[in-house]
Parts: structure tokens; sequence; C-alpha cells
């Protein structure tokens, strides 16, 4: 399969559990929680998932083969945020669950996905977007133009 042959489309509403499929698996191939961690991930995901694709807070987009096969797709989360001295928007873009089926990798999938969400996010007027980059990930993500930032972090539940 070449790039030629995948088609990138928005999901509906309906297709909440083939995203919810892909955010599962995504965190699984990275190593991330037990099976029953991700089973309630998934759960407690759900009904969210179905209100952002509805409400439109959310957009997640489909790689589809020749044969209409689901091998990847990638999502938008729109927040509210205030606008800062180098970004007048009032919404950040955070881009999550790019993931593209085991045997489909390293075809370009993931690349015409985000490249698609990017033009959606241009489009929108965004100025910027974020994401977190999985070590797989990350070299996509520098070739596209992402920088690494100061983001820091504090679990509650740790230590």
């Amino acid at each position: 399969m070449t790039q030629a042959e995948v088609t990138i489309r928005e999901a509906t509403p309906a297709e909440s559990v083939i995203i919810l499929h892909q955010r599962r698996s995504m965190f699984r191939d990275m190593g991330e929680g037990t099976v029953e961690e991700l089973d309630r991930m998934a759960e407690v995901a759900s009904p969210w998932l179905a209100r952002a694709l509805a409400e439109g807070s959310y957009h997640h987009w489909l790689a589809l083969d020749a044969t209409g096969r689901v091998v990847g797709g990638g999502g938008v989360l729109l927040c509210p945020w205030p606008a800062n001295p180098k970004d007048p928007c009032t919404e950040r873009a955070v881009i999550l669950n790019v993931y593209t089926e085991p045997e489909f990798r390293k075809r370009g999938i993931a690349r015409q996905i985000m490249l698609t969400i990017l033009a959606w996010a241009k489009e929108l007027g965004l100025r910027s977007v974020n994401l977190h980059a999985s070590d797989e990930g990350r070299p996509l993500y520098e070739k596209l133009g992402f920088k690494a930032t100061n983001e820091m972090r504090l679990r509650f539940d740790e230590p």
C-alpha cells in the first residue's frame, strides 16, 4: 500500500469505538498501562469522546486503505485558552491519538494524518498546535517543524 492508496477523512461521532481502539492501542504500544488500566481509560473516555465529537471540541481524522479499512488516525482537542503576547488566539489545539496500525507503519500514513490536521488548524486560524510525542513519533514531528518546549508536569498520585 502506498500513500496514494490512503484516504483521510474526518471521523463521525458514530465512530467513537474506532477512535477509542486507536487511543488504547497507542498507549499499549508505548507500554503505558495494564490491560485493566487501558480498559478503564476507554470506559471513562467513551462518553466524553462522544460528547466532544458531537459538540466539535474534538475532531478526529481516519486513514483508510483502498478497501475502506481504517489503518490509522489522529485528532485535535480544542480548548479555550487566554491569548498571550505571541499568540492572540483564544483557543489552543492539542493533537492527540495519532496512531497507525502496526502492519501499516513506516508508509507515511501518520505524516498524511498530521498534514491533514495541520492544514485544518491553519485554516481555522490557529497560530500553533501542541502535542506530546512518543519516542517513535518524535522524528516525524521534528521533521514537520515541532520544537520541544518548557512544559512541566506535577502528578498528584506519585510520591
